[in-house]
């Protein structure tokens, strides 16, 4: 009997392309401990894995493309744009790798709108937009800067900017706190769009949520 050769896997055609860009603060402030006596940034590289891979596993994966940015003072491009179904979901997510500085949350900002201005250009045949995912623990430290630059941004429609403030439970209420909710809210495209996360479990939804959540009117 003739060898029967295999049918090749079809992939879902894409109906869409999302480019989700992830902003992680790799400050120093990010070895703090959090849950379960982890540091935060340890907690960030497992919520992200865990992200890529709830993503990875989709029916939609096709439509999904990711971008990492890891940043202190200055922004690094972890993972360049890259189709989801390509990402490493067991590479290291941990922001400190080659950080541990003060915060400029602006920086990564400008890194990711590159990035995000290269993926809309070169966007053809279905509809494309632009995530940005911002998580931090702490004050930016050159805070009027950085909501000028997220200001301008938002002026693409077809980008949104998503934040999280990422810290213990315990420091909720501290005025340090406080401060870094307030620019990392007003950085978002919309109030609606902001979060707080105290948990790893919290983030890793955040990150979810962030992919399919859409702007509420009024709420500018």
């Amino acid at each position: 009997m003739s060898n029967i050769e295999e049918i090749p896997e079809v992939s879902e055609s894409r109906t869409f392309h999302q480019l989700g860009i992830l902003l992680l603060d790799g400050s120093g402030s990010m070895a703090a401990k959090g849950e379960n006596n982890t540091a935060l940034a340890e907690h960030v590289n497992l919520a992200v894995r865990e992200f890529l891979g709830f993503f990875k596993h989709s029916s939609q994966v096709n439509n999904f493309s990711i971008a990492v940015v890891t940043f202190d003072e200055t922004a690094t491009v972890h993972t360049p744009v890259t189709a989801l179904k390509d990402v490493d979901d067991f590479a290291d997510y941990n922001p400190m790798t080659n950080h541990g500085g003060g915060t400029f949350i602006g920086g990564a900002l400008e890194q990711a709108d590159k990035l995000a201005e290269q993926f809309l250009k070169e966007g053809t045949g279905v509809p494309h937009d632009v995530r940005i995912i911002v998580m931090s623990d702490g004050l930016c430290q050159k805070a009027d800067e950085t909501e000028e630059i997220a200001s301008r941004m938002k002026g693409n429609d077809r980008l949104l900017i998503c934040s999280s403030l990422f810290t213990p439970i315990s420091k909720a209420n501290d005025p340090e706190s406080n401060e870094a909710k307030t620019v990392l809210r007003d950085i978002a495209s919309a109030a609606n769009l902001y979060k707080t996360t105290y948990k790893e479990a919290d983030l890793r939804q955040f990150f979810i949520s962030s992919m399919s959540a859409k702007r509420k009117a009024g709420n500018d």
